[in-house]
């Protein structure tokens, strides 16, 4: 892996894919994990359910920390890593469910000096094959240099939030399909415009998605309040703009992720679907 290469390609293009990580054994032992979560005869997590298990489940936060993953990290954010939210994003087979155009950072509000250089990334690890048939992930290259206005048109198909997308057409003709085998990952900036559709194959598409932050970000929450949790994985934090959590076992770690999911609906003003 080039590290001057990653970060010239996710400079200018603000995505970076594919990325290997988890071995074949290491997808067949997540996959089983993901599974035995959802239940008999379930495909997918959803609402709170597929929230923040790196604070609960071991197995989820050594995904999130994952060496491969974080070394990509690193180098596009600096030494000092904290995790935000870690979340399931599941569509099951034969479903209309999609992700309309939008900016991630639109609604978080977290503070920095330039937008276009802030210490956040999003990373999409794939548990099974991500594609332009089962609904992977699309971005428009080169969109993360200014944050943009976005509109809510309420749709019970569209699984942001607030059913949010970017004001303005989209050039469909310079769209770029981050297609991901089972394992792989790919990382994106929190400006960059990107969407998926509808899930058209006989499997589920199912991938973890993590959001990274250095410490000098600031949470919009604070300090009105006193809680905006992070899991400080990596290097060091003096600053104090974030609370560290640690992950917990299952009995204990309930409310903790309870409180979590609050403190990021405090910020976002939504809740999970």
């Amino acid at each position: 892996m080039n590290i001057d290469h990653l970060l010239r390609v996710y400079r200018n293009a603000g995505a970076i894919y594919p990325m290997p990580a988890l071995s074949a054994a290491e997808v067949r032992q997540t996959w089983d994990n993901y599974h035995s979560l959802c239940g008999a005869g379930n495909a997918v997590l959803e609402k709170e359910h597929r929230v923040l298990g790196h604070l609960l489940y071991p197995w989820v936060a050594q995904l999130v920390a994952h060496p491969a993953v974080l070394k990509v990290v690193r180098s596009l954010i600096g030494p000092d890593v904290l995790v935000w939210v870690s979340e399931f994003n599941s569509k099951p087979p034969r479903t209309q469910r999609f992700f309309s155009w939008h900016q991630d950072i639109y609604y978080w509000q977290h503070r920095y000096a330039d937008l276009r250089t802030i210490p956040m990334v999003t990373v999409w690890l794939a548990l099974t094959d991500a594609n332009e048939r089962n609904g992977g992930m699309r971005v428009l290259p080169a969109s993360h240099s200014v944050l943009v206005e976005h509109t809510e048109r309420p749709d019970p198909q569209n699984m942001l939030t607030r059913a949010q997308r970017v004001c303005g057409p989209i050039d469909e003709s310079n769209v770029a399909h981050v297609n991901l085998n089972a394992g792989e990952f790919s990382v994106h900036h929190p400006l960059l415009f990107h969407a998926s559709g509808p899930n058209l194959s006989d499997s589920p598409r199912i991938g973890l998605v993590t959001r990274y932050v250095a410490p000098q970000v600031v949470p919009v929450v604070r300090p009105s309040y006193t809680w905006l949790y992070t899991w400080f994985v990596s290097g060091e934090d003096s600053l104090g703009n974030w609370d560290h959590v640690a992950p917990m076992d299952v009995l204990t770690g309930a409310a903790l992720r309870q409180r979590c999911i609050s403190a990021v609906q405090a910020a976002t003003g939504a809740r999970f679907k």
